[in-house]
């Protein structure tokens, strides 16, 4: 019998660990299958009620729901749930490190990999049900729009596992992220185009990597968008860094990090 490859091995211990994180993830909650789609959708109700249905030329010439998918959705899946369940990994899965074949980077991986197909099926299922509504929810670049999303997902990957590894000397690290989450999510150009910001304050918001990330996916969504402050080398910049640090603090602490 022909002996598999380490790659063999890790691609369906990580797929192993894909299906039991579905599994969880779904069949926890008896709504949990339709609260992915429910979130984004009460979003873009609040949205409309505040500005009306009727779209506005600073908010991308597009009508509100669309806008507001257009920034919360990615915002939502792509960073804040793969982020946290990246930086809570040690916790839930301490049975499974106990096989061999088994690596905490394994654990990363399938979780990140759950958070990325959730977004592309909710996405799909919603702009399906936007243009069912009559609104024009099809982004206008869908390969730049995937290529953006890619980034923000390895960012948002990277950043979780780095506070993993930092919250194993100091646990508050995970509370204090989880408080500040909010903020963050008012302060990434999330429900609003920077293109609404006085110019004066564009230097002080663009120092925030997140806005760069929601702005040029917007940019890709929205055929008629702008954005005064997008700049993709600066999110290329912290992206790597942050892998980077990542992936060396993983390969100095994991085995540390498992024996406990």
């Amino acid at each position: 019998m022909k002996a598999r490859s380490a790659f063999s091995i890790q691609r369906d211990v990580i797929f192993a660990i894909f299906i039991r994180e579905m599994n969880s993830r779904f069949s926890s909650y008896t709504l949990g299958n339709i609260w992915i789609l429910l979130e984004p959708m009460v979003m873009m109700i609040v949205f409309v009620v505040i500005f009306g249905i009727r779209g506005r030329g600073e908010f991308g010439y597009v009508e509100p729901p669309v806008f507001i998918l257009a920034g919360f959705l990615p915002f939502r899946m792509l960073w804040q749930a793969t982020m946290r369940l990246n930086m809570g990994a040690l916790g839930g899965v301490k049975g499974l490190l106990g096989f061999r074949q088994v690596r905490l980077f394994d654990v990363f991986m399938a979780r990140s990999l759950v958070e990325a197909g959730i977004f592309l099926v909710a996405g799909t299922i919603l702009v399906v049900g936007m243009l069912w509504l009559g609104f024009d929810a099809v982004p206008h670049d869908p390969l730049k729009l995937l290529y953006f999303a890619l980034i923000l997902w390895l960012f948002a990957a990277s950043f979780g596992i780095l506070a993993c590894i930092i919250s194993d000397f100091a646990r508050e690290v995970q509370k204090i992220i989880s408080i500040i989450n909010m903020p963050i999510m008012f302060l990434s150009a999330v429900f609003y185009p920077m293109t609404i910001i006085p110019s004066a304050y564009h230097s002080m918001f663009a120092l925030n990597p997140l806005v760069h990330a929601n702005e040029l996916i917007r940019e890709a969504w929205l055929p008629l968008y702008e954005s005064p402050v997008a700049d993709a080398g600066y999110l290329y910049a912290w992206t790597l860094v942050t892998m980077a640090l990542a992936v060396a603090s993983y390969r100095l602490r994991w085995q540390r990090m498992v024996a406990r």
